[in-house]
């Protein structure tokens, strides 16, 4: 689907109802949707489409509602890694085909240490559930992608500036003679005390 009119070159140019398109795009990509669901539901061509259209809306923000964005996704990402923090906290069991994982862990007994039979006359087996560490590797990774991400909107992930001083030969000639002088000069104010 086009984005505008086209110009009198065969370029497209955008319109106000473009330009409307291009903002639902960014509210939407604010709710978290994703750039396909984005294209899907507003008919761009696809998911780099859609990008671009947030893109172009976010463009178009005066510097005043750009800082007002950047802290909107600051909250956002806040409450993402508050959530999953959560969830990387809690305990999880492993499940295999609908079902909680368990294992053997000892036989019953009564407070005196004698095991507990059941009605058979055998011994009544203890299981504990199978505790899953996949959710942690998972939450792990989520968190850490959102820090990296607020630290490229706070911009202390940039790169540390440094600076360069490029000396010359003739500079470093200077220098030399200009301690050869400073040297002769010691040693004459020296060799005059003694």
């Amino acid at each position: 689907m086009a984005t505008g009119a086209r110009n009198g070159r065969g370029q497209f140019r955008r319109t106000r109802e473009s330009a409307a398109r291009d903002m639902r795009a960014a509210e939407l990509h604010g709710q978290g949707w994703t750039y396909q669901r984005i294209a899907d539901e507003l008919g761009f061509a696809g998911s780099g489409k859609a990008v671009e259209a947030v893109q172009r809306a976010f463009a178009d923000i005066p510097v005043e509602g750009a800082e007002q964005a950047k802290l909107q996704d600051l909250e956002r990402l806040d409450r993402l890694i508050e959530k999953n923090w959560e969830a990387l906290e809690r305990q999880h069991v492993a499940v295999s085909n609908g079902r909680v994982v368990r294992r053997f862990a000892g036989i019953e007994r009564h407070e005196d240490g004698i095991e507990k039979l059941d009605a058979d006359g055998k011994p009544i087996p203890v299981f504990e559930d199978v505790l899953d560490d996949g959710p942690i590797a998972v939450h792990s990774t989520v968190i850490l992608r959102l820090i990296e991400k607020r630290g490229k909107i706070f911009g202390y992930d940039a790169p540390a500036k440094s600076r360069v001083e490029v000396i010359s030969e003739d500079a470093v000639d200077a220098e030399l003679r200009r301690l050869d002088a400073e040297m002769a000069a010691r040693d004459r104010d020296h060799s005059g005390t003694a």
